[in-house]
């Protein structure tokens, strides 16, 4: 068994439908201005399907930080940087780890209210557009 879709063969297995990627909202890693243009090798671009809690616990590790911001006021661009910033620095299956016990939070009133609006911030920049099945 395996974990990758490509096969040692070549042959690809067949993907879940999902919902169109959406566009990345910049570049990572190497980008300081220390860096000269021949060190960059490449720009690796990397597709995760993530779920509704996964995305919650990617944005409550990096913009949640920010307590003196509320995340109703996050525009689309902010929440969709902060999640991809978490994808480049945490590892996904961490954050699938920690996406199983995210919506526990929402039982405790000292953080209720903030995790709802960090759902709230998700379902806004990451409306769910998979195709609905009969």
């Amino acid at each position: 068994m395996t974990i990758l879709r490509t096969l040692p063969d070549g042959t690809v297995e067949r993907m879940p439908n999902f919902p169109p990627p959406t566009p990345p909202t910049g570049t990572f890693g190497a980008t300081d201005p220390t860096y000269d243009d021949t060190d960059i090798r490449a720009v690796v671009t990397v597709r995760v399907a993530m779920t509704r809690d996964m995305l919650a616990a990617a944005l409550d590790l990096f913009a949640g930080g920010a307590y003196d911001e509320h995340p109703d006021g996050w525009t689309v661009p902010y929440i969709r940087e902060s999640v991809e910033m978490t994808l480049t620095h945490e590892s996904v299956v961490q954050i699938e780890v920690d996406a199983e016990r995210f919506p526990q939070l929402l039982d405790d009133p000292s953080v209720a209210d903030r995790v709802r609006a960090e759902y709230r911030a998700i379902d806004r920049a990451y409306p769910h557009f998979a195709p609905k099945e009969s």
